[in-house]
């Protein structure tokens, strides 16, 4: 009994999630300096022209640190924008561009919590409106594939900073994830995915079917990291690797998910987590069609994040990821129970172009509008729900780009048109998206770029302050338990939150916001033995051995 007694306060003291002590990493702690317009690289555009030859233009990134801090290996995110590979306006969107607010939210969050983030510009240019679909699918195909050889040298000159240019963004070399959003996503899953040139040249749906030609050319376009001279790229930065350690997309999709090789690939493949709002109409959330969003035209058959997801699963790229399905902090054993609840419940898409799945599989959150006020769809069409802007602000920079460019843009009509499938946004209904992400991304993030231990990216670990006994009347009972037991404490010292551990310290299970001084647990299907219960009220925490029969 003493022995059990002392092992008891040891996991207590060890194991225990604390709700209020900061973790770097997952709760902000600093202020944000922003450095801006950073080049990275410099390549050819097919939007500028010089002598009738596309022209050479900078790539540039934003750069987000965490003030005041001393840690020189920080890990590194490149968030990556949307836009639809056309700049900002010129595709009838209010975003497009390293400035959307989502993106400097995001960022910011990052560095607050001791990431360094990247914003970087990569090139644009495709015929989305073109009347031929080989001319569409081709120049999409081409410009996704310019934007992975242009974020894969920027993953090579943070690297070559850190080597020779004395590390002035303080990273991690080896800890560097692409986030893509929107159109991003589709460099983000390309970057984790792409490992040889002939995974496009020699598949099908990217082979011209009147030319019998790839839509990418080696010749033409260059080599997947960009890194041998082409008609239609400059190499930048080689000697240095282009790979990532994790691939995060926010729509968007994959060009196959036969690029996905797993433990047979020919170098290392990232694990790949992903958002999607379920009934997107321009990306797939499964199997399907991209869609021209401006004028609804099709371009390609891909696949979205589910099914990207589900298949980096089984090819084994998203076990280190695995045990965040644990995470015993409140939101993010939320956001778990959701996804599990939700990964065998069918959903038909068909209306979309899509085929069959499922809700949902681990590794990837789906989110699910409303219904449709308006047609009285269950589940109305959205798209981006993490985009907000201001309209007052777009109503001045609007004649000042048209001033600008000579254009007619009209910011009444831009506005609207983003309502359309973001019919509520705010800055507020973004804001809360972006927590449920947060919450999604950390921990498993943790894992993969290795941060801390196991138990600390799953929040395992405590600094809390034990409370005196005597002060709660801590009580469990019936104590064996056969199906359930109550967990009573004194009326004055209401439960906050009770989690349940076996008697390694593994977590199992928690249930958070219980205020009350009563609670019954259920065993479920747990095997018999004994478990340690840990409950938690507003002073500091106790706990308690139960043993199931």
């Amino acid at each position: 009994m003493k022995q059990f007694n002392i092992l008891l306060i040891l996991l207590v003291c060890c194991i225990a999630t604390s709700l209020q002590a900061q973790q770097r990493y997952f709760d902000a702690q600093y202020e944000v300096e922003k450095t801006s317009d950073v080049i990275y690289a410099t390549n050819i555009s097919v939007l500028t022209m010089n002598n009738g030859d596309p022209d050479t233009i900078p790539l540039v990134m934003d750069v987000y640190t965490p003030v005041g801090d001393d840690n020189d290996a920080r890990p590194v995110v490149l968030y990556l924008h949307t836009g639809s590979f056309l700049p900002q306006y010129f595709n009838g969107q209010i975003t497009g561009g390293k400035l959307d607010s989502t993106v400097v939210e995001a960022c910011t969050r990052l560095a607050e919590r001791g990431y360094t983030a990247i914003a970087p510009t990569y090139r644009a240019g495709w015929a989305p409106t073109a009347p031929d679909q080989n001319i569409r699918t081709a120049t999409l195909l081409q410009a996704s594939y310019r934007g992975i050889q242009d974020i894969r040298s920027c993953v090579r000159f943070l690297r070559q900073s850190a080597d020779t240019g004395g590390n002035p963004y303080g990273i991690a070399p080896d800890k560097i994830v692409a986030w893509g959003q929107g159109t991003g996503g589709y460099i983000s899953l390309g970057m984790a995915s792409l490992d040889e040139y002939e995974e496009i040249g020699e598949l099908d749906k990217f082979i011209n079917p009147q030319t019998f030609e790839p839509y990418v050319v080696e010749a033409v376009h260059g080599d997947i990291d960009g890194l041998q001279p082409a008609f239609l790229n400059l190499p930048n930065t080689p000697g240095y690797s282009s790979d990532v350690q994790l691939a995060v997309n926010m729509g968007g999709a994959l060009g196959d998910t036969s690029w996905i090789d797993g433990a047979s690939s020919t170098r290392p493949e990232p694990p790949i987590i992903g958002y999607h709002v379920v009934t997107d109409p321009f990306a797939p959330f499964g199997d399907g069609p991209v869609i021209v969003p401006t004028t609804n035209e099709f371009v390609v058959q891909v696949h979205g994040t589910r099914l990207s997801v589900q298949v980096a699963n089984e090819k084994g790229l998203n076990d280190i990821v695995a045990p965040a399905a644990m995470d015993a902090r409140p939101l993010g054993a939320v956001v778990n129970a959701r996804v599990a609840g939700l990964s065998p419940v069918p959903i038909d898409l068909s209306a979309l172009g899509q085929s069959p799945t499922t809700l949902a599989t681990e590794g990837m959150y789906p989110f699910i509008p409303p219904p449709d006020a308006n047609t009285g769809a269950p589940i109305r069409l959205e798209s981006g729900p993490w985009d907000w802007w201001s309209k007052p602000l777009l109503d001045v920079l609007i004649p000042q780009i048209n001033g600008l460019f000579g254009t007619d843009f009209n910011s009444d009509t831009l506005h609207f048109n983003g309502l359309i499938t973001n019919p509520d946004m705010s800055a507020e209904k973004a804001r809360v998206y972006m927590d449920t992400i947060m919450a999604h991304f950390l921990p498993r993030a943790c894992l993969a770029l290795e941060l801390a231990t196991v138990d600390e990216c799953l929040g395992l670990v405590s600094t809390e302050d034990l409370i005196d006994d005597s002060l709660i009347e801590l009580a469990v009972a019936p104590n064996p338990a056969t199906d359930h037991v109550w967990v009573r404490t004194n009326a004055a010292y209401p439960m906050e939150a009770i989690q349940l551990f076996d008697i390694n310290g593994r977590f199992i299970k928690a249930q958070y916001n219980i205020d009350n001084h009563q609670y019954r647990l259920e065993r479920g299907a747990l095997p018999p033995g004994t478990y340690l219960i840990k409950v938690k009220v507003e002073d500091g925490v106790s706990t308690r051995k139960v043993i199931f029969r």
